[in-house]
């Protein structure tokens, strides 16, 4: 582990361990023994993210299992174009990058923090020995991968064939369902940037703005500054479907 307190910086002490982290109940490691928990727990870092800095970077190598503790992650990738697009979003307790550490390969995405976030970061050898002996932690994780993909794929087809008003419709909702509302049921839990939601999207910042305006006068949302709140969920739904 000393090549990654040398790769990356802002690690802090944590005192909770992985034997009694409260959140590994929402995680693929709830189930594991208190000696497996130790396994990952030996050298285990955990690390500071303040927003917009780079957690991973596309194209290097992986310095451990990382997995998000606190806060809001993108995972993007450069197009052949240069362009940044958006593949996914990450919440507590998500893996970042996890194909990548179990292929020991180098990073296919970069993983960038969309506010203050903390990371655990798992040695990757540790963690390679407790899937080599848990059968039933290798069958959750190829069924994790295999969800992944498959809304991968949903999601391309999505920005290839929907019109720009459901695309950009099918992003606000992504938010909705991963991040959830601030207290008055309606405001998204996440602002992003206009040429953010232009990279989940597939579009243009020009067009994300002038649909969201769209969106404004017919009563769909509200635009606070770079809040944005949903005003009708049931009719948003209603325009990602019509496509």
């Amino acid at each position: 582990m000393s090549n990654i307190k040398g790769s990356v910086k802002n690690i802090r002490t944590e005192k909770n361990t992985c034997m009694n982290c409260t959140k590994k109940e929402r995680s693929m490691l709830k189930e594991l023994s208190y000696n497996e928990l130790e396994t990952l727990e030996n050298n285990r870092l955990v690390v500071d993210y303040r927003k917009g800095e780079i957690i991973c970077k596309e194209g290097t190598l992986p310095i451990g299992l990382l997995c998000l503790n606190e806060g809001k992650v993108k995972i993007t990738r450069k197009a052949h174009n240069g362009i940044e697009q958006i593949v996914s979003l990450k919440k507590p307790v998500n893996f970042i990058n996890l194909r990548d550490v179990i292929n020991d390969e180098p990073y296919k995405t970069s993983a960038v923090s969309l506010d203050d976030s903390s990371v655990c970061v798992i040695e990757q050898d540790n963690f390679l020995k407790v899937i080599n002996h848990n059968p039933d932690l290798s069958l959750k994780i190829i069924h994790s991968l295999a969800k992944e993909l498959d809304e991968a794929d949903t999601r391309f087809a999505n920005m290839t064939q929907k019109h720009l008003r459901a695309r950009l419709t099918d992003a606000l909702l992504l938010l909705y369902d991963m991040y959830g509302t601030l207290p008055d049921g309606k405001t998204l839990n996440c602002t992003m940037k206009r040429a953010e939601l232009a990279a989940m999207s597939n579009m243009t910042t020009a067009n994300v703005i002038r649909t969201l305006s769209g969106f404004e006068k017919e009563k769909l949302v509200r635009l606070i500054k770079k809040q944005i709140k949903i005003i009708d969920i049931k009719r948003m739904k209603q325009a990602s479907n019509a496509s």
